[in-house]
């Protein structure tokens, strides 16, 4: 990543696509920010107690106290670059030995199941534990191995029965086959590459893994077992801790549902420290998924408050949001810097997308981005987010309006839920606190539906 020093720079710079980590040069810590979510109550439950800037987990009395926790919140609200500061500071022999899952990176999206996430749960795994040298028992590993070689065999049995291509997991040099892991980590390399390639050997693996699921996952919990007590011994870490990331980056909101809610028996049943984010159009089901696991909210940064007062301390992390991204000898003044800020309402990715559209209007023998140039991006992207709106949904933002004005909370229904989900709503703090996107309000349809002006 690259600080823009000139226009034509500024597109890679604001990329809203590309989540950044505690160790790039464009991260920005909002902790304190964000309302009432504090990370301190992540690291509680997941048991960790930090100490002079190291985080600590006791395994001995959470042995049998795995923690599932989702991380739920509204896409661009920067969920991802949250879970790569977790993986970076809890990542340590006194803490856990995290393995992080980006689901959105390596399986295919269109069509992911839960049976594909954990395989390739097991096979990050299996190839962390390789590159630091981990010496995991024989006996755990070839037990494995037999287990997956007889699925294999199975499902290359319905596979030929049924005329299709079989699964082919043999030697293959590029996984370096000289060791019982070695293996291991090339079947289940196969196994995920499978599910990503026709239909058919797609369904047989799947398929294949549910029938048996029982079996698994007392294998799958056992060597996950065997694998803590090796960490530890080792001094490489108390426990594994497992972050899958990319869910919500699926295709359809049934794919989403079906990971979460459908398989939740089956999440329940194995045995592992594991932080998962929470697509938003599942945060409705927040009862049931309780009844298996933990949710914590992480939401959009505070700007302004109630009353319509700004908050400078989030006003300026945003002007260091910015300014590491891009020169801000490219703006006219920040004046225009901070105008981008107040309508990107507490949203970083909505800022990238601003201060993107204003770079695209900006004059190149100008060579900066003018206030003009911003104030038409916001009116363009304001009016993009209205086109689509139905009379219904502005009766209800008129309503939402209504709320705001007179200090009232602001709770669920089907319809909010609706407008969340397509970020027409902007939602902060414990969830009572919901505006409409400011950018939403700049539109010509806004303020002739909602504010009634001509």
């Amino acid at each position: 990543m690259q600080k823009a020093n000139q226009l034509d720079e500024i597109d890679a710079a604001v990329n809203k696509f590309e989540p950044v980590t505690p160790e790039d040069a464009f991260y920005v810590n909002f902790e304190h920010l964000r309302g009432d979510f504090q990370s301190r109550d992540v690291t509680r439950i997941l048991n960790v107690t930090p100490r002079n800037g190291h985080y600590y987990f006791n395994y001995q009395p959470n042995r049998n106290n795995k923690t599932l926790l989702f991380l739920a919140g509204m896409r661009g609200s920067g969920k991802t670059s949250e879970l790569a500061k977790y993986a970076q500071q809890l990542n340590s022999p006194e803490c856990f030995f995290v393995v992080t899952c980006n689901v959105d990176e390596e399986l295919d999206m269109d069509k992911v199941q839960y049976m594909d996430i954990l395989i390739f749960q097991l096979e990050k795994l299996l190839s962390k534990a390789a590159d630091v040298d981990l010496a995991i028992d024989d006996t755990i590993l070839d037990s494995m191995n037999v287990w997956f070689q007889e699925r294999v065999n199975e499902i290359n049995r319905n596979l030929k029965a049924e005329g299709n291509v079989e699964l082919e997991v043999g030697n293959d040099d590029s996984f370096s086959i000289t060791s019982l892991l070695g293996k291991l980590i090339g079947v289940t390399t196969k196994l995920k590459l499978g599910l990503s390639g026709s239909y058919e050997r797609a369904m047989a693996i799947r398929t294949n893994i549910k029938n048996r699921f029982p079996d698994f996952s007392l294998k799958f919990n056992t060597f996950i077992e065997q694998v803590n007590e090796q960490l530890r011994r080792e001094g490489k870490g108390q426990e594994i801790l497992f972050i899958v990331d990319g869910l919500e980056k699926t295709m359809s909101a049934e794919t989403r549902r079906a990971i979460i809610m459908d398989e939740s028996n089956r999440i329940r049943q194995i045995r592992a420290n594991t932080l998962f984010t929470l697509p938003i159009e599942l945060m409705k089901e927040e009862q049931r998924i309780r009844n298996f696991s933990e949710i914590i909210t992480f939401p959009f940064i505070k700007i302004v408050d109630r009353d319509g007062s700004e908050i400078t301390a989030a006003i300026e992390r945003f002007e260091e949001f910015v300014c590491k991204r891009v020169n801000e000898a490219l703006f006219d003044s920040m004046d225009t810097v901070h105008l981008a800020i107040r309508y990107s309402g507490g949203s970083p990715r909505q800022l990238l997308r601003i201060i993107e559209q204003a770079g695209w209007l900006a004059d190149i023998s100008i060579g900066k981005i003018t206030r003009e140039n911003m104030e038409r991006a916001i009116e363009k992207l304001g009016n993009a987010t209205a086109r689509y709106l139905e009379t219904t949904d502005f009766e209800l933002l008129k309503k939402l309006r209504a709320d705001l004005e007179a200090g009232h909370p602001i709770g669920f229904d089907s319809s909010i839920q609706n407008l969340l989900e397509k970020e027409i709503i902007f939602e902060y703090n414990d969830g009572t606190y919901k505006r409409v996107n400011p950018l939403l309000e700049t539109s010509k349809l806004y303020q002739h539906r909602v504010l009634d002006q001509v």
